[in-house]
């Protein structure tokens, strides 16, 4: 049997806790003593651990109350498995939860890296999407699109792109060279800038496709917007391909004439 004030220290928790448990009619202690002693067993701990996790969950305290009531006149062990089921699967609702909100949050954090600012409107409509239709729901219908339009041998190349939606290194390198991309979108396709630029997508793009060339034009494609329209994928607005269309046709341009010359050619070579 533990005193009230050695529950409190074991479990954690003050005394003035346990006494508002005792009060609000979740856990009354075993026994108590003439002298007003309050005394906890085995069964009162079993209890205060189910009312500890279901509070870490959300839970009220009536309605903590309802749940242990509703258990009244189980055998102990099935009251716990019962319990601990129940749990998991709150457990599980929370983990849900929280990987929507994280995708949400990344969602948001990119965004404000490639921009500098979000909309409103646009922020708004994905949080909608997501809440209402759940992760597996949006994975599901990102999955279906792609069956559409490549063979199955690409999909997991595709699968494995950087989300906008996760924290990956290779999403960050991505953002930020995107950012980079959005900045100089003005500069002429045959500036340094751009051509520094068109060399470092084509370095990453060959990463991300794991230098499957075709494929990555035929995903180039699918992503590109409809002139006048918004965006398929975020940050890869109309204006934005259209400029990285141009860059890196330039520095292709320059790099087939730099093979076709063999004093340049020779001089890359002994670089």
């Amino acid at each position: 049997m533990y005193r009230i004030g050695q529950l409190a220290k074991e479990a954690g928790l003050s005394i003035r806790t346990l006494r508002y448990y005792d009060e609000f009619g979740v856990l009354k202690p075993s026994v108590v003593s003439g002298a007003g002693y309050r005394y906890y067993g085995k069964e009162d701990v079993i209890r205060l651990h189910h009312i500890t996790t279901l509070k870490q969950l959300g839970f009220t305290l009536s309605e903590i109350k309802n749940v242990l009531e509703d258990e009244r006149g189980i055998p102990t062990a099935d009251k716990w498995i019962d319990a601990i089921r129940m749990q998991i699967a709150e457990v599980r609702k929370e983990q849900e939860r929280l990987k929507m909100l994280d995708r949400v949050l990344h969602t948001t954090l990119h965004t404000l890296e490639l921009r500098g600012d979000v909309a409103a409107e646009e922020l708004l409509l994905y949080i909608q999407h997501i809440r209402k239709n759940g992760a597996e729901a949006a994975e599901h219908f990102r999955a279906s699109a792609r069956r559409n339009h490549f063979t199955d041998a690409e999909i997991p190349i595709l699968e494995g792109l950087p989300s906008l939606e996760e924290d990956d290194p290779r999403t960050t390198a991505w953002v930020k060279l995107l950012r980079e991309v959005h900045t100089h979108r003005d500069e002429p396709p045959e500036s340094d800038i751009s051509m520094k630029l068109a060399a470092q997508l084509l370095e990453l793009g060959a990463n991300f496709f794991q230098d499957n060339y075709e494929l990555m034009e035929r995903y180039w494609d699918w992503v590109r917007p409809e002139p006048g329209q918004s965006e398929k994928t975020l940050g890869l607005s109309e204006d934005t391909m259209a400029y990285i269309d141009r860059i890196v046709e330039e520095y292709l341009r320059r790099e087939q004439e730099s093979k076709g010359n063999p004093a340049q050619n020779g001089g890359r070579d002994r670089e």
